[in-house]
Parts: C-alpha cells; sequence; structure tokens
C-alpha cells in the first residue's frame, strides 16, 4: 500500500513518536522513508553581517536533528533526509508531491514558535492541504 513514507521530524517527542509508527508502517509495507526537516526562513536576513552566521547555525540544528532522527531509524532500512529552509507545512507538502510520498507522517505538535498559541498548525495545513494520505501522531503522554 505504501511505498514512500515521508516523516516530518522537529527533534521533538512527538515526532520521535510519528517516527516509531513510520518505522512500524514502512517494515510492514517495506516502504521508504524520508525523513524531513524544515527550519524558518532567514533569507530575511540577507545582506547582513549576521546572514551567514544564522544560516549555519541553524542549518547545523537541522542537521543535528535530522541524525539524530536518522538513528531511530532500524540500520536495515533504507530512509533518506532532507533539511529545507521554510516554513515547514509548504515544505513538507511540496517534498511529499515532489518525491512522490505515498503517506506522511507527522506529530500533532512540535517544537515551532509560539507553540502555546499554535498548538498544531502545521499538521493541521498539511492534514488539509496534502495530496496523498496524513497520519498524525498523538503523543502517549
Amino acid at each position: 500500500m505504501f511505498k514512500k513514507i515521508l516523516v516530518a521530524v522537529d527533534g521533538s517527542h512527538n515526532s520521535r513518536e510519528a517516527l516509531n509508527m513510520a518505522t512500524d508502517l514502512a517494515k510492514q509495507y517495506r516502504a521508504k522513508i524520508e525523513l524531513v526537516h524544515a527550519f524558518p526562513h532567514v533569507s530575511d536576513l540577507l545582506g547582513t553581517p549576521q546572514y551567514e552566521h544564522l544560516l549555519e547555525a541553524r542549518s547545523a540544528i537541522g542537521g543535528q536533528i535530522l541524525d539524530t532522527m536518522r538513528q531511530q531509524v532500524p540500520a536495515e532500512m533504507l530512509a533518506e533526509v532532507q533539511l529545507l529552509e521554510g516554513p515547514p507545512a509548504p515544505a513538507i507538502l511540496r517534498v511529499a508531491e515532489e518525491d512522490g510520498c505515498d503517506l506522511i507522517v507527522l506529530g500533532s505538535r512540535g517544537h515551532g514558535q509560539l507553540a502555546g498559541i499554535l498548538l498544531g498548525s502545521v499538521s493541521n495545513t498539511v492534514a488539509q492541504r496534502a495530496r496523498c494520505a496524513v497520519l498524525i501522531v498523538h503523543s502517549q503522554n
């Protein structure tokens, strides 16, 4: 049923649980896993002295998140990783469509800005706009 599963990760507890669910499904369907992490735009600082430093810092943090999450995927399972700059929901939707993903798996909420006010805004947007199946994993805690 599923051949390629995109898992949106941000390092939060919910995204770790989403990855656990996705790897279980990938085992069952012998599907590939694609881990995606998107960090906020820094392009509005283009041309300023802080731009390069901030881009490097955000890229490094995103890379660490992807490395940590990749370690959670069983060694025998094929997993690709993508680090993207931009708002998470549009990035997730774009990658899912461009890469022909059959399923998007993500946590119900994560580490985003204003988490207390906008809980679940990424998962809500992805669920409403995706052209493939979406699985939103709620934390057991």
